[in-house]
């Protein structure tokens, strides 16, 4: 060979050696080679945790690995920054499907998935109910088509009876039922404005009518087990439901209140006040007067800690304790509901489904404490939600039951059940399942999470 031919191919292979070695040393460091932009670029990972084993983890198309069944997680790294297309799958079960974005020395966390079974599928427990409501997880009060209440349990399928035919004749026409914190009396209003005290005591249920609230009452609220508040002719009261004794809370006129801890909190002439119900000391909150309209009727609700100001059950004013004033959040024509859990709030109007987060979120939302985020818009009317996991809810949409996420970052993951018709929907953490209400049928599902 010639010997410049052998000092040529010397050369090239301590220039091969001196790339390959930069590269290792690179990749070691956390950088590698993009070839679309041709740049050395610091490299970063996914994150991917997921509630069952057995998962099929695909990154860019690409099978990864399979979840093990102690830590159902896995870590990708070296990942160039830039978009990437998750896949989780598994036979039998819906798959989770998204793109994250992955930036330099950061991971992008994927850590909350659930795979859903695809046969999930209802079958009827109880029949001929005319209005359902509920106590616990599993226990709901219920009226049936013969006049008769009971209250039944979903998982066992018992039922206790609760009022004969004859004796719930006496409630009239139900407007409006709210239980007890210890769950063992509800608190009924009918449609002429007669309220009465149901206790659910088994062989001892009766009924009490409660005389001593009149017809203009209004923001009726349970102040632990025996006490009730209300506001009637603009004054603030407090009714004792076992001795009967009625006390004046407040003589000044009232426009709504809400109870939480030891705090009293009231509207008064268009100014929230704080009054500690041990000390009797006054703290005001807010420095303006608010607007109240004179044909809208107002409720102050304390929904895990945050205070809200609710106009005609549509509106949604949040207390924002720094600027001392309250701000508009939610707007609907239909009456907005809610559910709660420890550190996040979900909200229902016409057509949207709002989230309010009670804590920092890094991951998925990057979203300060008390951020309201809109998951998502439907094009058909939203009559009930549920949340079913951390992370996931329920809703049921023109008569269907959607399950979605609630991680926003590209699509979010969601899908229909079968059947139609559903008009209420719970949930139920012991079993895991859904209970829904379909025409007179109570029905529970198959289980919907490991």
């Amino acid at each position: 060979m010639d010997k410049r031919i052998k000092i040529s191919f010397l050369i090239l292979l301590i220039i091969g050696f001196g790339v390959v070695s930069t590269i290792v040393i690179l990749q070691a460091q956390g950088y590698d080679f993009d070839w679309k932009k041709n740049e050395v670029l610091k490299t970063g990972g996914v994150y991917v945790k997921t509630a069952q084993s057995g998962a099929d983890v695909f990154i860019d198309d690409k099978y990864i690995s399979k979840t093990d069944g102690f830590s159902r997680e896995i870590l990708a790294q070296k990942m160039l920054p830039g978009k990437h297309s998750i896949k989780v799958q598994k036979e039998g079960y819906f798959t989770w499907e998204k793109s994250l974005l992955v930036e330099e020395q950061m991971v992008a966390k994927a850590q909350n998935i659930i795979l859903f079974p695809n046969n999930i599928s209802f079958e009827s427990k109880f029949s001929d109910i005319t209005s359902v409501y509920n106590i616990t997880d599993q226990n709901f009060l219920t009226f049936k088509e013969t006049g008769e209440v009971f209250v039944i349990n979903s998982k066992t399928q018992e039922e206790q009876l609760i009022l004969s035919s004859a004796k719930a004749k006496e409630l009239g026409k139900i407007k409006e039922l709210y239980f007890s914190p210890d769950q063992k009396k509800a608190l009924v209003k009918n449609t002429l404005s007669n309220y009465f005290l149901l206790e659910l005591s088994g062989t001892k249920s009766k009924i009490t009518v409660l005389k001593d609230i009149d017809k203009t009452a209004e923001s009726i609220i349970w102040d632990g087990d025996n006490n009730l508040n209300f506001i009637s002719k603009s004054k603030l009261y407090s009714l004792n439901i076992q001795t009967s004794k009625k006390e004046l809370l407040k003589e000044e006129p009232v426009s709504a209140f809400a109870k939480h801890g030891d705090g009293l909190y009231t509207m008064e002439d268009g100014i929230l006040n704080r009054m500690n119900t041990f000390t009797k000391g006054i703290e005001i909150l807010t420095k303006d007067t608010f607007p109240f309209k004179k044909d809208s009727t107002y409720q102050l609700k304390i929904i895990e800690g945050r205070i809200f100001l609710v106009e005609d059950d549509k509106t949604y004013y949040f207390y924002e304790g720094k600027a001392k004033l309250f701000i508009k959040v939610l707007d609907s024509t239909t009456k907005i509901s809610y559910r709660t859990l420890s550190d996040k709030v979900i909200f229902i109007t016409d057509y949207g489904v709002w989230l309010m987060l009670l804590k920092d979120y890094e991951s998925p939302f990057f979203k300060k404490t008390d951020s309201f985020i809109l998951l998502s818009n439907f094009s058909q009317k939203i009559t009930d939600i549920v949340w079913v996991a951390d992370d996931y809810f329920a809703a049921i949409i023109d008569g269907k039951i959607r399950i979605n996420e609630i991680d926003n970052r590209d699509k979010i993951n969601s899908f229909e059940l079968t059947g139609d018709g559903y008009s209420k929907i719970w949930f139920d953490n012991n079993s895991k399942t859904l209970i829904a209400l379909k025409d007179s049928q109570l029905l529970v599902s198959t289980r919907l999470i490991p």
